[in-house]
C-alpha cells in the first residue's frame, strides 16, 4: 500500500475515517481563527474612554517635556 508522507492512498473506512477527522480538526482551526481576528463591533464609550485616555496621555507627555526644557535652561543659566 503506497504512503503519501505517511499518510495512506487507500480508500479503506479506515483511512477515510482517519481523513475525516483531520479535515474537522483543520475546519476548526480555520473558524477558530476567523473568529479570534473577526473585527469586533467596539461601542462609542469604548472609543470615547480610548480618546480620553489617548489625550490625557499626550498632555502629560507634553507637559513633562516643557518640564525638562525648562530644567534644562535653568541649569545653562
Amino acid at each position: 500500500m503506497p504512503d503519501f508522507n505517511s499518510f495512506p492512498t487507500d480508500n479503506s473506512s479506515s483511512t477515510n475515517l482517519k481523513y475525516d477527522i483531520i479535515a474537522s480538526k483543520f475546519m476548526t482551526g480555520i473558524e477558530n481563527h476567523k473568529r479570534r481576528n473577526a473585527a469586533s463591533s467596539t461601542s462609542s464609550v469604548e472609543v470615547i474612554i480610548y480618546l480620553i485616555g489617548a489625550v490625557l496621555q499626550l498632555g502629560f507627555s507634553l507637559l513633562v517635556m516643557v518640564f525638562l526644557v525648562l530644567r534644562w535652561f535653568w541649569k545653562r543659566l
